[in-house]
């Protein structure tokens, strides 16, 4: 069985949005695809990539392989979570190859989520205030 290794790191990097049911958090992830096999040889079939969550239980996070194009800074990965409370998020990227071997994991790239405070509500100023001479 050939054996692939990711060597390069994964970047991840992060841009907040709010939607109307809660915070989510979309975030972009880049690495560098690899070149060789695990023996050193030329890497000539290179058909992907998945990317996992792996703090607490290792998730995938894509439904179908990344494409060979997808990861780099020019064209990056985008994904979304949706986390309940603070955490910190990890991430390792994997190759694959047409046969569907799969690379050890990436170095873990990181994202402490802290959520954005509850809204304050305050009351509105008072109008129309009348002195009157008693």
């Amino acid at each position: 069985m050939k054996r692939l290794t990711l060597i390069l790191p994964v970047v991840v990097s992060v841009f907040l949005s709010v939607s109307s049911f809660g915070a989510t958090i979309s975030l972009k992830a880049t690495w560098v695809a690899p070149t060789t096999n695990a023996d050193g040889s030329q890497l000539t079939d290179l058909a992907g990539f998945n990317l996992y969550r792996t703090d607490g239980t290792r998730t995938k996070i894509n439904t179908s392989l990344i494409p060979t194009t997808s990861g780099a800074s020019s064209s990056p990965y985008l994904f979304v979570e949706a986390p309940t409370a603070s955490c910190t998020m990890t991430f390792v990227v994997t190759a694959v190859d047409s046969a569907g071997n799969e690379s050890a994991d990436s170095n873990t790239a990181s994202y402490a989520y802290t959520p954005p405070p509850p809204p304050v509500e305050t009351p509105s100023a008072p109008s129309k205030l009348l002195i009157i001479l008693s």
